[in-house]
């Protein structure tokens, strides 16, 4: 149900009851349309043209949007909360500018690349509003479990929500790319030939550079790669598969930043610290691409492990503030990149002695799909927050 009030925010450009009423049909009517996903093939294939691409999101981004601002009125009492009334306020502006560029037929990039660039801008608080509006509501709600009905149903609200923001930014990040008119890149975002090894050493030099940075000292970071006979290979010889670099960095590098984290929270002193290094692993076969990360920080406690994927849980406050660690969710986030495109990511714990994460990449292109959730497809995420 659309609550009238819950619309006033959108200006100048939507006064008078009429223009609520029509704004709030058009939503209910894109809500109830179906998403279309888009496997990596077809965006090396058609997604290159600005002009094509710039048809795709016309019709697609209101789709998503409207999605998520019926999952956001779905939360009980979300207008009473500041943080949700703003990201249902920028999910609203936005639907209205792809809705307008859909109905005028202008695709010129003069036209889609400023509306572009204004939704990202504004859209760039999204996630704080939300990690705040959830932690506000569990709070209201009293609950103090991980797995009590109504946080359950919050997490899968916050992840399906931020897992179609994400495609929406990787869509409007592919645009802007092929768009551009001072370092056009031919396959916008996406990298027909993407090199896991050499981005799994790039982010292990990063990290380690912000550890120096920010804490005075880094533990070891050992990247190495192997073939399926398991003859350790150099770079340039590693399989390599069509992805999009910067979501594979941002894993790499999340998991990397946490058992950095643990490590010198462990190690007390410059000996310690050396006999602790984090190794990175990684391998293909014809359909896969694997990538293993362990360290010696002698494994996740066992109060912890049934959290880490919480969007609502992060651990006790370190001094690895320096290392930007942000809102507290790398992990369940990272787990969100991985989905996106048909992965997965998994750790062990290994009591006493440390953690392996795995992260399991597609290498077909037709396998690697979008995962962008559906409210249609799942009642009872509605139906559950309205009845809790």
């Amino acid at each position: 149900m659309f609550l009238w009030h819950s619309w006033r925010h959108l200006g100048a450009r939507c006064r008078g009851p009429r223009r609520f009423a029509t704004l709030a049909e058009d939503v209910a009517t894109y809500a109830n349309m179906k998403p279309t996903p888009v496997n990596l093939h077809s965006w090396l294939a058609e997604l290159i043209e600005p002009v094509q691409i710039a048809k795709f999101l016309s019709n697609e981004m209101p789709v998503r949007y409207a999605e998520r601002i019926r999952s956001i009125e779905s939360l009980p009492d979300w207008e009473g909360i500041t943080e949700l009334v703003e990201a249902h306020r920028i999910q609203l502006a936005a639907f209205q500018r792809f809705l307008e560029l859909s109905r005028n037929q202008d695709f010129s990039v003069q036209t889609c690349k400023p509306v572009i660039k204004a939704v990202q801008a504004e859209d760039k608080m999204t996630k704080n509003h939300l990690m705040l509006a959830a932690r506000s509501l569990r709070s209201h709600r009293g609950s103090d479990s991980f797995e009590d009905p109504f946080t359950v149903e919050l997490n899968k609200f916050l992840n399906d929500f931020l897992l179609s923001r994400l495609g929406c930014n990787m869509l409007m990040g592919q645009y802007l790319a092929c768009a551009s008119s001072t370092s056009p890149q031919p396959h916008g975002i996406v990298s027909p030939q993407c090199d896991a090894f050499e981005i799994c050493g790039k982010a292990a030099d990063e990290v380690m550079r912000r550890c120096e940075i920010s804490q005075g000292r880094s533990p070891k970071i050992c990247v190495e790669a192997f073939t399926m006979t398991g003859r350790t290979v150099t770079q340039g010889e590693v399989p390599r598969f069509s992805y999009i670099p910067g979501i594979l960095m941002h894993i790499v590098r999340e998991l990397l930043k946490n058992s950095c984290q643990a490590t010198l929270e462990l190690a007390k002193s410059e000996a310690e610290l050396s006999n602790l290094p984090i190794h990175v692993v990684v391998c293909a076969d014809k359909r896969h691409v694997v990538i293993r990360i362990t360290d010696r920080a002698r494994g996740i406690p066992r109060h912890a492990s049934s959290k880490i994927w919480s969007y609502l849980y992060s651990g006790s406050p370190t001094a690895m503030a320096g290392l930007s660690f942000g809102l507290g969710i790398g992990l369940p986030l990272s787990r969100l990149h991985a989905k996106y495109l048909g992965g997965s990511l998994d750790l062990v714990s290994l009591p006493g002695f440390g953690v392996d994460a795995y992260l399991s990449l597609p290498r077909v292109e037709t396998d690697l799909v979008e995962n962008v959730p559906d409210l249609d497809d799942d009642p009872a995420q509605e139906i559950n927050l309205l009845t809790l």
